[in-house]
């Protein structure tokens, strides 16, 4: 690599810029895997991560060859440092058979002499693990280490933003939605009120048994109405005594123009 800080600079700002509404988690997760086979030479990386739906990324077909393909969820240094929160790092896999009884003797029949861990995880929000294998026994040294480890950071960082903000969009949609739900409820009930010359209680009751009769949400009946897709006839069944006298206002009319009895 010719420029390391220049690849450093544009990787995190890559890795950080996920505050947007398309981003698709198994391609920004692929992207994290492939920067590492970047930043490590002669590396395969396999890569985990929760979310809406769980992502497993290989970037190597020997990865998902079994058994180690069938280890990762089970030992190996993606567990350790997963569940505990720390990088595992410069681990020789022939010193790690004892350790890992399994995992460590199928990475080595497959060519892999040491392995490192960087857990996605930042305070007590848990993310998954990336899982970098090497195929030289050369330990890492402490500047590759701590990219390594600011890679996890970030991209946990990000997409822990990401999902605070989609959740924030969502709420905030489903908010305007009732919002604007219950405004045209309002208008709806408004205009039977007036034309039916009824109450805003009796108004709601006419819109609430048409839209159960007919397997409707009121708000969707009320912009039918609004929208004049439905007249107020349509939601007064035919015989229905809802006359404009039964309405206090009318009643009272009605009242004031009964002459006066002889005595």
């Amino acid at each position: 690599m010719r420029n390391r800080e220049k690849w450093v600079a544009d990787t995190l700002v890559e890795l950080a810029d996920t505050l947007v509404p398309a981003l698709d988690p198994a391609n920004y997760w692929l992207c994290v895997a492939d920067r590492y086979t970047q930043l490590i030479a002669s590396s395969s990386v396999h890569l985990t991560a929760a979310g809406d739906r769980h992502v497993v990324v290989d970037t190597d077909e020997r990865l998902e060859t079994p058994p180690l393909g069938e280890l990762f969820a089970e030992e190996g240094p993606g567990v350790e440092s997963e569940v505990s929160g720390k990088p595992v790092v410069n681990v020789s896999l022939d010193e790690a058979t004892s350790r890992w009884s399994r995992f460590a003797p199928a990475a080595l029949s497959l060519g892999y002499r040491s392995v490192h861990a960087f857990p996605f995880s930042r305070r007590e929000d848990a993310l998954g693990a990336v899982t970098i294998l090497t195929t030289e026994s050369t330990p890492l040294p402490p500047t590759e280490l701590s990219i390594a480890s600011a890679l996890a950071d970030v991209a946990t960082i990000a997409m822990l933003n990401h999902r605070t903000i989609d959740g924030l969009t969502t709420t905030s949609r489903q908010l305007q939605g009732a919002l604007s739900s219950r405004v045209i409820i309002e208008q709806a009930k408004g205009l039977l009120s007036a034309r039916l010359e009824v109450s805003a209680e009796g108004a709601f009751r006419v819109l609430r048994r048409y839209a159960r009769s007919h397997n409707m949400r009121i708000g969707d009946l009320s912009e039918r109405l609004m929208s004049r897709r439905l007249t107020v006839a349509d939601l007064i069944p035919h015989g229905d005594d809802l006359t404009p006298a039964a309405s206090p206002s009318a009643a009272r009319r009605h009242f004031r123009a009964r002459p006066a009895a002889n005595n």
